[in-house]
């Protein structure tokens, strides 16, 4: 049988990872700032929105968005 560890219902992480991305949404939200579904998908500002939205993740994550790409 395969070993299948990919995140998804049911996976031990799973709901801490929904939990954080949803307060992630909720405090961008409550600072005025835009998540990605607020803007047109694929667009140049979806792409800024977009990115923002991951470093504000990996910071709630206890990472340094400086060192992203």
């Amino acid at each position: 049988m395969e070993n299948d560890d990919r995140l998804r219902p049911g996976h031990p992480l799973y709901e801490e990872a929904m939990a954080l991305e949803l307060t992630v949404r909720t405090l961008r939200h409550a600072q005025g700032k835009k998540n990605p579904e607020d803007v047109l998908y694929a667009s140049p500002e979806w792409n800024v929105v977009s990115e923002e939205f991951v470093r504000d993740l990996y910071r709630a994550m206890g990472g340094n968005p400086a060192e992203l790409p």
